[in-house]
């Protein structure tokens, strides 16, 4: 068993907790089909990729915690 390779419980529970924060999501990708074709560089979508990271880490978080050793 000390050969195994530890299972990283985080990208299984983000996994589970993604249907959860379903709106951040698709407010992220309707920004990305905003700005789709902008060459000037100037806008970007990273208040709602954070936003959208932010609800999953908030659903892991409590879950993750009581995983770890």
């Amino acid at each position: 068993m000390a050969d195994e390779e530890p299972v990283d419980q985080k990208r299984y529970l983000e996994e589970s907790c993604k249907p959860k924060c379903v709106k951040p999501l698709l407010e992220y990708q309707a920004c990305i089909k905003r700005i789709h074709g902008d060459d000037s560089g100037q806008k970007h979508c990273t208040g709602q990729y954070f936003d959208y990271w932010s609800c999953i880490d908030k659903c892991v978080a409590p879950k993750l915690f009581t995983k770890l050793k």
